[in-house]
């Protein structure tokens, strides 16, 4: 399935429409607008989700795991288009190691994009493409297997970002 690409002018709306919402309930800025184009986009996502060595864990079981790295996004429609480097090592622990095979893959993943309190939520991810053959097949078993095995839902506390941004603007 291919998602549309919005204009940078059409991303930049989007989120500030999203992100007006948060802004009334942060009393320091409660008189003020935020608006966010698609590069602060990626940098919540990048500090927020990736925030273990760059890495953002989907499964982390010890030497059994599954994590995305090399992000960069976009919007198209109302979801937030995540493109990504896939690794990953299926398995069941045995001991101190696991068992199984390794994958890799460039992926393409969704989630719609909404604001609640300070939030950005990313929901209803979803996996919408995997580029290499056997990491797809892998990974659609591990979720017949286990649906829940991958997040549904993240959440992006804006206020954060806001506040370390007033923090770089003060000094």
């Amino acid at each position: 399935m291919k998602i549309p690409r919005l204009s940078h002018t059409a991303h930049a709306r989007t989120v500030a429409a999203i992100l007006s919402a948060f802004v009334l309930s942060l009393p320091a800025v409660a008189q003020s607008v935020l608006t966010v184009g698609p590069r602060n986009v990626q940098t919540l996502v990048l500090e927020q989700l990736f925030n273990r060595a760059g890495r953002w864990y989907l499964i982390d079981d010890g030497d059994c795991y599954t994590y995305l790295e090399s992000p960069h996004t976009h919007i198209a429609l109302d979801r937030l288009v995540l493109r990504a480097h896939l690794s990953s090592r299926f398995g069941q622990r045995m001991g101190n190691g696991c068992v199984g095979a390794d994958f890799a893959s460039n992926v393409t993943l969704s989630g719609k994009l909404h604001g609640s309190g300070h939030f950005l939520i990313l929901d209803d991810i979803r996996i919408d493409r995997v580029d290499d053959e056997s990491a797809r097949n892998a990974l659609d078993l591990a979720l017949k297997v286990e649906p829940q095995l991958i997040p549904r839902a993240a959440n992006i506390d804006v206020s954060e970002f806001v506040r370390k941004d007033a923090i770089k603007v003060q000094r």
